[in-house]
């Protein structure tokens, strides 16, 4: 047993209760010394990181509420050094790669293979520093991250602070981009200004409501006229 493994303590976040119950039963006795705790959503998730602050989160994407990028997202501004690993039923290689690259340094594809996930999770626990992730979006744009939300179909707003305090919102609606605020502009300009910026924070929300679309054009043409912008105005 691998002493690195010692007293570490992993968080399963999965909202169907035979499957994470399967998992934690597997993952009980493991080899590797580590304690396992779960989570039936992410607000408990998030309950439970608060108060017991586990060594590795391995979380479901699609869960009802509050789903798994919006709790990497969070975890992100809370425990920025928090090892994070992603499951799904509907992985896609864009979703896996940006998966990745907001800083899960384990997708794994369901259904689950136990050996699999009992190995990954130990793998993960015994790197060392230099291969932990220092911030969960570092290097992720701003129009990749509209484009996954895009493709996971999502209604959400997407509030984003700048380094200077610049602040602003985009909300989707099913995954189109239907309205942006920022300062006194609203709509298209207002998007295309916010998609320029540059290591923003960024926070997803869960909405029911969207406001009044201001927004006619695609996502994809309105990140195409905004990077048009911001070469143009570089040159």
């Amino acid at each position: 047993m691998s002493n690195a493994h010692m007293e570490a303590l992993v968080l399963l976040v999965e909202d169907e209760e035979p499957l994470r119950r399967g998992m934690q039963a597997w993952l009980r006795d493991n080899q590797y010394g580590y304690a396992v705790m779960t989570a039936s959503d992410a607000q408990q998730a998030l309950e439970m990181i608060e108060r017991y602050h586990p060594d590795l989160v391995v979380s479901d994407i699609r869960m009802p509420g509050m789903d798994g990028l919006q709790l990497l997202l969070t975890c992100r501004r809370m425990f920025p050094k928090m090892k994070f690993m992603v499951m799904s039923a509907y992985g896609t290689p864009e979703l896996e790669a940006w998966s990745r690259r907001t800083g899960a340094v384990r997708f794994l594809h369901k259904p689950v293979d136990m050996e699999n996930l009992e190995s990954s999770i130990a793998s993960v626990l015994g790197q060392g520093p230099d291969e932990e992730r220092s911030g969960f979006l570092r290097g992720v744009s701003i129009p990749g991250f509209l484009q996954l939300l895009s493709v996971e179909r999502k209604t959400v707003v997407l509030r984003l602070l700048a380094g200077d305090g610049r602040a602003g919102s985009m909300y989707l609606s099913d995954g189109q981009l239907v309205h942006a605020e920022y300062d006194e502009f609203v709509g298209a300009g207002a998007a295309m200004e916010l998609m320029t910026w540059e290591g923003a924070e960024m926070e997803i929300e869960t909405i029911h409501e969207v406001p009044s679309n201001t927004i006619n054009e695609s996502l994809p043409t309105l990140l195409m006229e905004a990077m048009r912008q911001k070469d143009e105005a570089a040159k």
